[in-house]
């Protein structure tokens, strides 16, 4: 049984196209189920994600900084309330669950548009392991509250805790690593399970070189991205195809984190 209520239709078109050309092509055409008429929608959640006619992640990219801002002030609240030695767990059962989730299918954008989503991380990592004595006083603003001596606010005042050394410390990946840890993960196991089989057929093996991928065309989807992001894994490791999943994980985990504390990247900025 499907319920007409909740049933809409998007036109995916390209972004050179305007709005007032794609309306044009589509006024006169209309969808119906039982002869009821089917919303049209720029954009609509579709398992957890947010899907844009544009195909280029705004819509989810906003709605997710929302829900991780909103998640940010829920831990602020409970923080003082639980022990340091949660913390961690804290923030990969609230946060990163969230940030993660589906990140394969739109963490492919420019480094521009997922930047927010990077900005709202480190404000989380401040909350839960930065100096909370120092973010605190950061709210207080008002020359009445402070002491005479520290009324005055200078620059330093406005300079906000570095997270790097909080990342580093707690072993934590910043989003755009996350993704590409996510990326190798997904794209091992589906050539090595052989499932699903309609996403294994779009990955080509090299012939000339053993275990490493034929790169399609590049793009920012996921065929692409985890293809070249596992070649360049293998210029750094021995592991193939045969290895073991556990011993993967923990070695692109180990490599993208050394690359993360050293502020480098082994040519992962594709």
């Amino acid at each position: 049984h499907i319920n007409v209520k909740k049933c809409c239709y998007m036109y995916f078109s390209p972004n050179k196209r305007s709005k007032n050309d794609i309306n044009a092509d589509h006024d006169d055409h209309h969808l119906s189920i039982n002869s009821k008429i089917i919303s049209r929608v720029s954009y609509t959640k579709f398992l957890g994600v947010t899907i844009d006619d544009k195909l280029n992640w705004r819509a989810h990219i906003q709605s997710l900084n929302m829900k991780l801002r909103s998640t940010c002030g829920r831990i602020y609240r409970i923080k003082q309330c639980l022990p340091e030695s949660l913390y961690k767990q804290i923030y990969h059962s609230l946060f990163e669950s969230h940030l993660g989730y589906a990140i394969s299918v739109w963490g492919g954008i420019s480094s521009n548009q997922i930047k927010p989503l990077f900005v709202t991380q480190k404000k989380c990592v401040r909350i839960l392991f930065g100096d909370s004595e120092k973010y605190l006083d950061k709210s207080r603003t008002c020359a009445r509250i402070r002491p005479i001596n520290r009324q005055k606010l200078g620059s330093k005042f406005y300079e906000k805790e570095s997270t790097k050394p909080l990342f580093t410390k707690h072993e934590l990946l910043a989003v755009e690593n996350l993704y590409r840890h996510r990326c190798i993960m997904e794209m091992f196991k589906t050539i090595k399970s052989h499932v699903p089989v309609s996403l294994f057929s779009l990955f080509k093996l090299s012939t000339r070189k053993d275990n490493l991928l034929i790169t399609p065309r590049p793009t920012e989807q996921f065929i692409y991205k985890s293809s070249w992001l596992w070649n360049e894994f293998r210029s750094t490791s021995t592991l193939n195809f045969s290895s073991r999943l556990s011993v993967v994980k923990n070695s692109v985990r180990i490599v993208i984190f050394s690359a993360q504390s050293l502020k480098v990247s082994f040519n992962l900025t594709a």
